[in-house]
């Protein structure tokens, strides 16, 4: 509750929230240029934007800080509507965050069924795979609950009380760690050229 309180209609969270669309632009199929393109076709993206929006990964992940009163602990019922109450609170931050995945998802998502289709497949197939990779992406760039992107000091209960609001500050951290590693020893992205690639590593420390 700790957490709810300091949560609870946090505006500026929100706000922030919605500048990690950014994320989603690359140094590939989804370059600045090509991004704005894919913005500039406004009843396409306006479509995609709203798909994302309403796809079964976004509903949870807007669903996954509510909490049900009749699913509380039933033996203290002040402290479970205090929890649904504070849960409710976190509505601006879970808009802010879906806000981002699908601003910066929708024009990824476009892209990426582009190069897809290109390479031979199938548009159904195409876009299978392209929403694939743009929720990777987004957990990736956004805060996740999934195990593999938590840490184990995350995890652990010293963990979940001193990091509460570190989950992702250290995502991105473990982003910058490994993109420097890349720049450092020259690994190249596939599909894109050495430059390409450094500047793909770059963009992602910056």
């Amino acid at each position: 509750n700790a957490v709810g309180n300091i949560m609870f209609l946090n505006v500026r969270t929100s706000v922030l929230q919605t500048i990690s669309f950014l994320n989603f632009v690359n140094w590939s199929d989804n370059n600045p240029i090509k991004y704005m393109q894919a913005v500039a076709n406004f009843p396409r993206f306006a479509g995609d934007f709203a798909m994302i929006w309403n796809s079964d990964f976004l509903k949870q992940r807007r669903k996954g800080l509510q909490t049900d009163v009749s699913a509380a602990n039933s033996k203290n019922k002040v402290s479970a509507i205090l929890s649904y109450i504070l849960g409710k609170g976190y509505l601006p931050t879970q808009m802010g965050d879906s806000f981002a995945i699908c601003m910066g998802g929708a024009g990824f998502y476009r892209n990426r069924v582009k190069s897809y289709i290109k390479q031979g497949l199938s548009e159904s197939e195409a876009e299978t795979k392209a929403f694939a990779d743009m929720q990777e992406t987004s957990e990736d760039a956004q805060q996740s609950a999934r195990p593999d992107k938590i840490s184990q000091q995350q995890a652990g209960p010293l963990g979940r009380f001193i990091l509460a609001f570190q989950n992702t500050p250290m995502q991105y951290t473990r982003m910058i760690k490994k993109s420097g590693l890349d720049l450092l020893n020259r690994r190249r992205v596939r599909g894109l050229s050495q430059t390409r690639s450094d500047m793909t590593h770059i963009s992602k420390i910056l």
